[in-house]
């Protein structure tokens, strides 16, 4: 069907040489090759696609030497040149390089213009050699002319005469015969006239002779035709010495527009069965969506029908799907649609599928689809199918890709069942990927219980027992015997002989195994859910490891940049007590020299607070960049808190809003702006807090006015302690005591500095101290929330708290 699409024969040929390949970069090229051309047929409507013809058989012949080519075999030649002058055309107007995969092709075609301009030189557009191809064929053609102009001027005349006799029908003139110009006379008048019959008439009443006025005549036009075509065949025989040492030019040139031509029919076709081009996964694997087989879709397209799509996927967890169902069912329609499309694949082909197809490479392809008895080698169906499981399993491997249609069939059914079963636990075992299409139950519920199979049902429609065609994967199939035989309204009396024949347990099983798969199926899909959460979860930390990574670099820049400014700050102080010291002892204390002097100390001091105070902003402009989401956060739970503010009562042995607090142990005084029911959310400097009542201290204002006065210096330890701050402790070795109070500094101070999070490194080992330290976190009312760490950095060996 794709070669119908072909421009030449040689595509054709190609097309037939088309071949399944387990190389990755071979199948990406042809893919993308066809890709390419794709684009080009639906947005390029200047694409010259033009028939040409196979000149191979010439250039074979021109190897040898002393030959020479037909006419025709010239004109065969000029065409194929013609066709790759136009493609080179066309692509030489890609100046972006849109095709690079069919460009590089193109580029192979060294265009040979000294042929492509002989041939014209010599041969007219109408496939005749020229006049002037040679100085002895013009004199040849000039002679011939006036030749045949007397010839036809005598016969003329005689054809008056004879017409007037009456021997020649006045609608009838001179005609050839065997090379001569002859006339058609009665046969009643043929002895009146004088010259050579060449022929009669079927009927016998009309007679061809060639009158003796003209006889030498025409002996002369035939010596003149002979020599022309000698002179031809000279000309011929000298353009073929000049093409043969070009032979292997020219065979290259044929072969690249052959493989163009045959990219060209890939992608026409593919339009045609509104292929794609899949994601190519290097490993064996196959993620189906919406695939369709080609041929089926093209046959009822014509009947403007539509083909149901199907979608499944297996890979290296799922290697084996197991499809069952009714039958007509649309279970061989799908397995056939496996194997299609996956060969289609290897052999660069686009594949009728959706966007999100995933085609992996298999090294082999094993079918057993059909039935294949053999009367010459004595092989019923069943002993072909087991002769096949037998070249199957020796060898295919975890490379290989299995289709085995009505797997089991054609014996007897029990024990047909049971070697099916064991034959696909040894292929399950040797990590094959297959589809498999059955009817057998014992293989659907082994399916359901083994790891590494899939079941799969083909659905149909319960309500007129009709098959939908929908396969629907992690559930099996049901045959539905009894249902569909009961709906065509076969005897009631043989259905319920039927249910008690095969017992509840077989008419019940399909249903037993529907519900097991159903189960199945709804926690493969929480688990699912639980895997994409976790991944979720997995770039949320690793962006947060970057961020860290971020803050920790900003930390070291600012550090070195105010350690460096304090130290050319510090020199220069030096420096201009130094230069006023001097100034002094150079006056001998004068006292005017001496107020001066202590005046330019003053303002130079004031200058240095000044810097030194800009420094500072500065640094705390960057810090306040890196906090500013926090105080966002703060501020709107400030905006819920200031309903509660309205209940606080205002006590003077409480802390109320307004209070100037510490938290215990520490230095840093702070106001409270804000009351919850169990914590004050106090402000230190720039910074908001909420801290625990039982975790502050009241102190006096005097102490806060004085550490006001103080700001600057308080300001700058501040922000040193939180570029200093380690949000993380390590615990292991210490006691249960000891490690309660270390966890109480590490949390104080982390809510001081406004951290939300902090890691405990206390190890595995038997979980003891892991276990004191979590029932610990509990009874905090700064932590929100605590969890192991990803498996990838210390999984349950650390402990991440989450603080309120």
């Amino acid at each position: 069907m794709i070669s119908q699409e072909c421009k030449g024969e040689p595509g054709k040929l190609l097309l037939e040489e088309l071949k399944f390949s387990n190389n990755f970069e071979l199948i990406n090229t042809l893919l993308n090759e066809t890709d390419e051309m794709i684009s080009i047929c639906m947005l390029k409507d200047n694409y010259p696609a033009q028939n040409y013809p196979n000149i191979e058989v010439a250039l074979s012949k021109l190897k040898i030497e002393g030959t020479s080519l037909q006419l025709f075999e010239l004109i065969n030649i000029r065409q194929v040149l013609e066709q790759a002058k136009a493609l080179k055309n066309f692509f030489k107007l890609d100046e972006k390089n849109e095709y690079p995969f069919l460009n590089k092709i193109i580029k192979q075609i060294n265009f040979p213009n000294y042929l492509y301009d002989r041939i014209n030189n010599i041969v007219s557009k109408n496939g005749i050699i020229k006049d002037n191809a040679s100085p002895r064929l013009r004199e040849l053609r000039k002679s011939l002319n006036e030749t045949q102009t007397s010839i036809t001027k005598k016969l003329n005349n005689i054809l008056s005469t004879f017409k007037e006799e009456s021997w020649i029908s006045k609608d009838l003139s001179a005609t050839y015969v065997n090379g001569r110009l002859v006339l058609p006379i009665e046969t009643a008048h043929k002895r009146k006239i004088k010259g050579l019959i060449h022929d009669e008439s079927a009927s016998g009443k009309t007679s061809y002779i060639e009158p003796q006025e003209v006889v030498e005549l025409n002996n002369m036009l035939r010596e003149l035709e002979i020599a022309e075509n000698r002179e031809i065949q000279k000309i011929l025989f000298e353009i073929s010495e000049e093409f043969r040492p070009y032979n292997s030019e020219l065979l290259a040139i044929s072969k690249n527009i052959a493989y163009i031509d045959f990219v060209w029919a890939k992608a026409k076709f593919s339009l045609r069965i509104e292929a794609i081009i899949p994601k190519i996964d290097k490993n064996p694997v196959l993620d189906l969506h919406k695939a369709i087989h080609p041929l089926l879709f093209l046959n009822l397209k014509k009947e403007k029908k539509k083909v149901v799509p199907n979608s499944f996927y297996i890979n290296a967890e799922n290697r084996i799907l197991l499809i069952s169902g009714p039958n007509a069912g649309g279970k061989s329609v799908c397995l056939k649609t496996t194997a299609l499309l996956t060969y289609m694949n290897q052999c660069g082909l686009p594949i009728p599928v959706g966007g999100n197809t995933v085609m992996g490479i298999f090294d082999k392809i094993f079918l057993d689809i059909g039935d294949q008895q053999s009367i010459e080698n004595d092989l019923s169906t069943y002993s072909s199918h087991l002769s096949n499981m037998k070249y199957f399993l020796k060898n295919s491997d975890n490379k290989s890709l299995i289709l085995i249609d009505e797997f089991g069939s054609g014996t007897d059914p029990i024990l047909g069942g049971t070697l099916a079963e064991s034959i696909l636990e040894e292929l399950n075992n040797k990590k094959v990927y297959a589809v498999i299409t059955t009817h057998y139950s014992n293989l659907k519920i082994f399916a359901s219980n083994t790891p590494g199979i899939t079941n799969a049902a083909m659905l149909i429609d319960q309500n007129n027992m009709q098959p939908s065609f929908i396969l629907e994967t992690g559930i099996p199939g049901s045959s539905y015997a009894i249902e569909i035989a009961s709906r065509i309204g076969l005897d009631q009396k043989i259905i319920e002989n039927t249910k008690l024949k095969a017992g509840d347990e077989q008419i019940n099983i399909d249903k037993f195994l529907r519900r097991v798969m159903r189960d199945k199926k709804y926690w493969e899909t929480k688990r699912q859910k639980i895997r994409k959460q976790e991944k979720k979860l997995e770039e949320i930390i690793e962006k947060n490891i970057e961020e860290l990574e971020k803050l920790k670099n900003s930390k070291r820049r600012i550090l070195d940049a105010a350690k460096k400014q304090s130290e050319e700050m510090l020199a220069d102080v030096n420096r201009q007590i130094e230069n006023t010291i001097r100034k002094i002892k150079e006056s001998n204390a004068d006292k005017e020299i001496s107020k001066t002097a202590r005046k330019e100390i003053e303002e130079y001091k004031d200058s240095f607070n000044n810097s030194f105070l800009s420094e500072q902003d500065e640094i705390q402009k960057k810090y306040n960049h890196y906090k500013k989401k926090q105080e966002e956060r703060e501020a709107r739970k400030k905006d819920k808190l200031e309903v509660k503010q309205e209940k606080v009562e205002i006590d003077e042995n409480k802390i109320n809003i307004g209070s100037k607090v510490r938290i215990k142990g520490q230095e840093a005084i702070g106001e409270v702006i804000d009351l919850g029911e169990k914590n004050a959310v106090v402000s230190f400097g720039n910074m908001y807090s909420s801290i625990s009542f039982d975790k502050l201290e009241k102190v006096s204002e005097t102490l806060y006015k004085q550490q006001n006065r103080q700001s600057s210096n308080l300001h700058f330890n501040y922000n040193e302690k939180v570029l200093n701050f380690k949000p993380y402790i390590d615990l292991r070795g210490n006691r249960v005591e000891e490690t309660i109070r270390k966890i109480t500094d590490l949390i104080d101070e982390a809510v001081m500095l406004s951290f939300k999070e902090v890691k405990i490194l206390h190890g595995r080992g038997n979980g003891i101290l892991r276990q004191h330290i979590r029932d610990y976190l509990k009874t905090l009312p700064e932590v929100e929330s605590f969890y192991n760490e990803d498996i990838r950095f210390g999984g349950d060996g650390i402990t991440i708290v989450k603080l309120r």
